[in-house]
């Protein structure tokens, strides 16, 4: 599922870009549009509710703001997302925005330049997916999103002293490597935590946090950037980061490590 979602997002850059280049400015959103429809008639004609399913958690269905507080206060589940939120608010308010801006302003790239930086963060990504989440398995997911989350803080650092297309690109790599996890690893360490949860509510519980950080991410960002300059987006993002780290590595709680478990199981003899 991340691996098909991040094809998407992968070529959704470059592609956009050429279009961009090749025609004008406004042509991306009609070709996006043409996408979109499709993908509705496809939806529509393709996609069934799965026969035979079981609500396991049908007296509980509903919203409760009891079941929400519970949700919060598992430490695990709120750190994945805290992790959730900031991914999304570096997605849109660094990788979405602020980079484009750079590039454009700071360096004078032109849009086919930008749409291969952020193609090459996006397919960074994909390449890792299927890799990284072996490694959730069997690692843990704490660990990983602790190391993944170090990644996107060193990456985010990097990209205000990037002065070269080609730097821009070495940063974006490395970002896609970082967020390959951190986008994949909090889910897993959510869908854990609250295994005996309504899953409906818990799961709109996390999403709602990277939701939050899908909005503020541009507009906090953009803020800063009007206030300051284009570097200092880059800077806060990072302290954002790293707090979420610290914050972390001090309160989740490992949910599942196949390491660990096989550690456990003692040898026959």
């Amino acid at each position: 599922f991340q691996a098909f979602m991040l094809l998407g997002a992968s070529a959704g850059p470059t592609i956009g870009g050429f279009i961009a280049t090749r025609y004008d400015l406004r042509a991306p959103f009609y070709a996006y549009t043409a996408v979109g429809v499709l993908s509705l008639v496809l939806t529509y004609f393709l996609i069934h509710d799965p026969v035979g399913m079981v609500k396991k958690h049908g007296g509980d269905s509903g919203f409760s703001w009891p079941t929400v507080k519970r949700l919060l206060s598992n430490s695990s589940f709120s750190m994945a997302c805290l992790a959730t939120f900031t991914i999304f608010f570096m997605r849109t308010g660094i990788r979405s925005t602020i980079i484009p801006l750079y590039a454009s302003t700071v360096l004078g790239l032109n849009s086919d330049a930008i749409g291969i930086i952020i193609s090459c963060a996006t397919i960074t990504n994909l390449i890792v997916t299927i890799p990284v989440g072996h490694a959730i398995d069997y690692y843990g997911r704490k660990p990983i999103i602790v190391l993944t989350l170090a990644i996107t803080a060193v990456s985010t650092l990097i990209f205000p002293f990037a002065t070269t297309f080609v730097t821009m690109c070495a940063a974006a790599v490395l970002l896609g490597l970082g967020t390959g996890g951190a986008g994949q690893a909090p889910l897993a360490l959510a869908t854990d935590a609250t295994i005996d949860e309504p899953h409906g509510l818990s799961m709109g519980v996390y999403r709602l946090f990277g939701d939050v950080g899908f909005v503020v991410g541009p507009i906090l960002m953009g803020f800063i950037a009007d206030n300051s300059n284009l570097s200092m987006p880059f800077y806060v993002t990072t302290v954002i980061i790293i707090i979420n780290v610290v914050l972390v590595q001090l309160f989740a709680k490992e949910t599942y490590s196949r390491k660990k478990a096989d550690s456990m199981i003692a040898p026959p003899e």
